[in-house]
């Protein structure tokens, strides 16, 4: 379960998910051109089909661009770990799998990519920490505020602005947006951390812009979602209405129509997939697991994430496995 466990928690889920047995998710929503000019209020259904990695019992997937090009994390049946950029054919098998493996560290996973394929996430340096990357045309980049204790780096937009979230030296985590040559702080005030997510970027009612996607902590100790559409001038808050806990995640948007999915706690404290689209909330939940999550989204309403399979392992862990449009 990803979604609570994000920012410091994520590096012992990483030293625990090795013993997790299952595959990754992902899921892809199926909606028609036609639907999509009837918004605010389409008619949006979801399909499922398993997402495989030849030789994989584990595939985590977070990220995936207009062109349908996914990224994350598998696990083969030795144990050895991989980050992974690929293409699915029709039968929700990853084809021309590019393994991602940053060589300063170990346990690379991608969790944003671009539709110039892109990638960025972080992986465990010699100190166990974790240290957000890009990956670049064959190259590595370190990505994350200098002097910082932990970086991750979470989502890509298509002109290569980054967005992440670091450890500073008190322990708190902080959102962050790079430009390429600029780190610029986004916190939401009040919070006790925030963690930037999802970015993307496009025309809005004539007007180019970044929309970013972000998650905190308030003061009751629960998650709270915000949108930015000002690179952190002004904040909206975007909590899914009923939710016991928000994570927004992936984000699109295209003149007069955009998406973001989420994560949601649910007051029986089960983990449900959440589309906002069209002015409307979408839930929805795998029936072969108990938990589903929802991480990345393109324009097409292709929608990636994972549903869990029951507990596994003495860690309280979920198996997983990976979904797709049938």
């Amino acid at each position: 379960m990803q979604g609570p466990m994000e920012g410091s928690q994520r590096e012992e889920t990483m030293k625990n998910r090795k013993y997790v047995l299952g595959l990754l998710v992902v899921v892809l929503v199926c909606v028609s051109a036609a639907m999509r000019a009837q918004a605010p209020r389409p008619q949006v259904t979801f399909t499922f089909q398993d997402v495989t990695i030849s030789g994989a019992i584990e595939v985590d997937s977070y990220g995936i661009n207009k062109n349908g090009a996914i990224t994350g994390d598998y696990i083969l049946s030795d144990g050895t770990w991989h980050g992974f950029s690929c293409t699915l054919n029709r039968k929700g098998a990853c084809a021309k799998v590019t393994n991602i493996d940053d060589p300063n560290g170990t346990k690379t996973q991608g969790y944003g990519i671009n539709s110039s394929g892109e990638v960025v996430g972080y992986y465990l340096n010699s100190s166990g920490l974790t240290q957000g990357f890009l990956y670049k045309k064959g190259k590595y980049t370190d990505i994350g505020p200098t002097g910082e204790t932990a970086t991750e780096a979470n989502g890509i937009s298509d002109d290569g602005y980054i967005v992440g979230d670091y450890t500073d030296s008190s322990g708190i985590e902080h959102g962050f947006l790079y430009n390429g040559t600029t780190y610029t702080t986004l916190d939401i005030s009040g919070a006790s951390l925030s963690l930037c997510w999802g970015i993307q970027c496009g025309r809005w009612r004539g007007r180019y812009g970044w929309w970013i996607t972000l998650d905190c902590v308030n003061s009751s100790g629960t998650y709270d979602s915000y949108l930015t559409k000002d690179l952190g001038k002004t904040y909206t808050k975007i909590d899914v209405p009923g939710a016991t806990d928000s994570y927004a995640h992936g984000v699109f948007f295209n003149n007069n129509v955009y998406g973001i999915v989420y994560t949601i706690l649910d007051s029986s404290g089960v983990e449900d997939g959440v589309l906002y689209y069209g002015g409307k909330y979408y839930s929805f939940d795998d029936s072969k697991g108990t938990n589903t999550r929802a991480d990345g989204v393109n324009d097409k309403l292709l929608i990636v994430g994972r549903y869990g399979a029951g507990p596994s392992g003495g860690n309280g862990g979920y198996g997983y496995e990976a979904i797709t449009k049938k």
